[in-house]
């Protein structure tokens, strides 16, 4: 057995061997220099078309984008109820009851949560194009989250509700309430939903986010011509798609 002292001879050339290095390391002038990054500039280049951008991330992130109009939103709306065969919505909107009541679409202006229903409909007046997320603030704050309501989440939102990012959304929404923070309660991003028999399944612990949107152009949002975003058909009566 070898004696494991600093005067065996093969861990003295051992050792020699990595002062050596570490000499020729030091004497070693790189020829690049190091580059300083630039802490002043933009994380993300600038979103050149919020409507595209945000309705392409919102749909591959897995929600489903309606166009509509103030005109013909309602009548999508009691469609899209039918369509799905909806036993039960929760409106949050007391405007629109009488729309409902006139349809026979069968409706609620509260639930308990450990007793959802089939759709819960919101407005929402923030989008970000960036993750394709929807805000929902201070109107829907009787609920923890607008999940585990119902399987299907409607919600309706403007066009010139579209953001960036969070930052540009926030701090707009302040501006506009006296630079007050705004009541901000929750951002949803939609996913992707299990597959069983190779149909989705939604629930309401991961609900399907359907979006009818309102075009309505405004000078921060560049809508895209009708060739670029295809719209999507409201649902019909696929019990799901």
């Amino acid at each position: 057995m070898e004696e494991n002292t600093s005067l065996n001879p093969k861990m003295f050339v051992g050792k020699e061997t990595i002062r050596k290095n570490i000499r020729n390391g030091l004497n070693y002038k790189s020829p690049s220099s190091i580059s300083v990054p630039n802490v002043s500039g933009e994380l993300f280049p600038p979103v050149s078309n919020l409507f595209v951008q945000f309705v392409e991330t919102f749909r591959a992130a897995g929600g489903k984008y309606i166009p509509c109009t103030t005109q013909n939103m309602v009548q999508y709306l009691v469609k899209i109820a039918q369509g799905q065969q909806y036993s039960m919505l929760l409106n949050t909107s007391p405007n629109l009851g009488a729309y409902l009541d006139k349809y026979k679409v069968r409706h609620v202006n509260a639930v308990q949560l450990n007793e959802p229903v089939d759709a819960a409909l919101f407005f929402s007046d923030v989008l970000v194009a960036r993750s394709g997320a929807i805000g929902f603030s201070q109107p829907v704050s009787q609920y923890a989250s607008v999940k585990n309501l119902a399987k299907d989440i409607i919600v309706v939102s403007r066009e010139r509700c579209i953001f960036p990012d969070y930052e540009s959304a926030l701090e707009y929404q302040c501006k506009r309430n006296g630079q007050t923070p705004y009541p901000m309660t929750e951002f949803i991003v939609p996913t992707h939903p299990e597959e069983v028999d190779g149909k989705p399944v939604y629930t309401p612990l991961n609900p399907r986010i359907i979006l009818m949107l309102i075009e309505e152009p405004r000078p921060e949002s560049q809508p895209a011509p009708a060739s670029e975003v295809q719209p999507e058909n409201a649902p019909s009566d696929e019990s799901q798609d």
